[in-house]
């Protein structure tokens, strides 16, 4: 690897393509990651690619109302993702990241692997390396914090772009296994104990001494043999027969109830929140036909976390516009779209209720609605204020435990969120039949 580092002079263009396109070989990343940290001119050669694609994805917003396409490229940025996982963002940032790992898979990874890495390198992060006159050492925590930190940013200084196009799943597990393998070639070999060899003492006349075999406690009995057993996050979730759950201390006894209940029956049950949230199974599940239709998209028939819809719908042949009206259960319009030329529209809508809603299209002389009967109406609901702050609370609190997290997820109605929780959960335990069922049951739940 040392000579392959030698002979990088300045990146080909073809490197640099590959780099930004996530297509480098492993066997050269590392090496080109070194160069970077040493040459300017090829890093501003990275950096222009990168925000070049960023800049061409603007423009062609600006040209074509493409706004999700410059959202899609807003990942969250390395500090945003290190601050996500300490838990010291606040304000428009945390709303921003919490929203934002909400439907994004790549970021939700980039925070797992970041949380794994800090936890991973903390303890030997802890030792202290100088002289033991040393007169003042950082508390364990502090240190621990401010060094893995310190370490992210080092290993990213090379980059000013986000955590997935600069590192993905595979660079970012080549850096952790080259800065742990640091650690330890940096931590001194422990010496080998000396054993002190004294005479043997002569016997001496003593006391009668007790049976050893009367003053032994007597062995534990076995434990009750497990139900189910899950690997969660740092903490391994386990029910024996007689109903104890173990791993799940720090969780509420609601959560634990939820996740006592899940391990025993194996079973995921429908939230009451979906009942009387219906949809048409076309808009899902219809044919190429029904797809090409003029319909409505979402939402549909869910539960939203946030009280910012955004509405989306398939194009109609000959629109010139667009309007979009929202109605509550009483059929009262809550709001109204202006004349749109896009296919989305986003509003702020109150918490706590049960909304519809269509769009029209505009043609020449006439008016077309979706949804039109025979489809029911285009139905969701926004989770009110109270449970919305208990989840906000949980994630904060207990973000790497899946499980809980997941069955909070359900219960409130919120499928999306849900299975993504379940993904991971099986990603922690590829050969368990439990989690493989409780992503299906998740699944099937959101195409009903």
């Amino acid at each position: 690897m040392a000579d392959q580092r030698k002979t990088v002079e300045h990146l080909s263009q073809k490197q640099v393509e590959d780099y930004c396109r996530r297509t480098l070989p492993a066997a050269e990343l590392l090496a080109v990651t070194d160069h970077f940290r040493d040459c300017g001119v090829c890093r501003q050669r990275v950096e222009r690619a990168a925000n070049g694609d960023a800049a061409f994805f603007d423009l062609r917003a600006q040209v074509f109302d493409e706004e999700d396409i410059v959202l899609e490229m807003q990942h969250l940025a390395m500090d945003q993702a290190a601050g996500y996982v300490d838990h010291s963002l606040a304000g428009d940032e945390l709303r921003f990241a919490d929203d934002h790992l909400t439907h994004c898979e790549e970021c939700v990874l980039i925070v797992e692997d970041l949380r794994a890495f800090r936890n991973e390198i903390a303890p030997s992060l802890d030792h202290a390396y100088e002289p033991s006159s040393v007169a003042a050492v950082p508390s364990p925590a502090k240190t621990t914090e401010g060094w893995w930190r310190k370490t992210l940013r080092a290993l990213a200084a090379p980059f000013s772009v986000s955590p997935v196009p600069a590192f993905g799943g595979a660079a970012l597990a080549i850096l952790m296994l080259a800065f742990i393998g640091w650690l330890v070639w940096r931590t001194p070999p422990e010496r080998e104990p000396q054993i002190a060899t004294a005479p043997t003492p002569s016997p001496q006349p003593t006391a009668l001494q007790p049976d050893p075999t009367t003053t032994q406690p007597p062995p534990a009995p076995p434990s009750s043999p497990l139900v189910a057993q899950l690997n969660d996050g740092s903490r391994v979730l386990a029910l024996d027969q007689e109903g104890k759950l173990s791993g799940a201390d720090d969780l509420p006894s609601a959560y634990q109830n939820l996740v006592r209940r899940t391990l025993s029956t194996g079973r995921i049950e429908k939230s009451a929140q979906l009942q009387g949230l219906t949809r048409a199974p076309s808009s899902l599940m219809g044919s190429d036909n029904e797809q090409r239709e003029f319909s409505v998209l979402e939402p549909l028939g869910n539960v939203l976390l946030t009280n910012r819809p955004t509405f989306r719908w398939s194009p109609a042949e000959g629109a010139t516009a667009y309007v979009v009206e929202v109605y509550d259960e009483k059929f009262t319009p809550v709001a109204t779209s202006p004349q749109l030329t896009t296919l989305t529209w986003t509003t702020t809508l109150p918490r706590g209720n049960v909304y519809s809603w269509q769009v029209k299209a505009i043609k020449t002389g006439e008016e077309v609605t979706a949804p039109r009967p025979p489809a029911p109406q285009a139905k969701f609901r926004v989770l009110d204020q109270a449970k919305a702050n208990e989840i906000t609370k949980a994630r904060r609190a207990h973000s790497s435990s899946h499980l809980p997290l997941g069955l909070l997820y359900a219960d409130a109605g919120l499928l999306r969120e849900a299975e993504q929780e379940f993904r991971l959960l099986q990603r922690a335990n590829p050969n368990s039949d439990l989690a493989r069922n409780l992503l299906r049951q998740i699944q099937s739940l959101r195409r009903q």
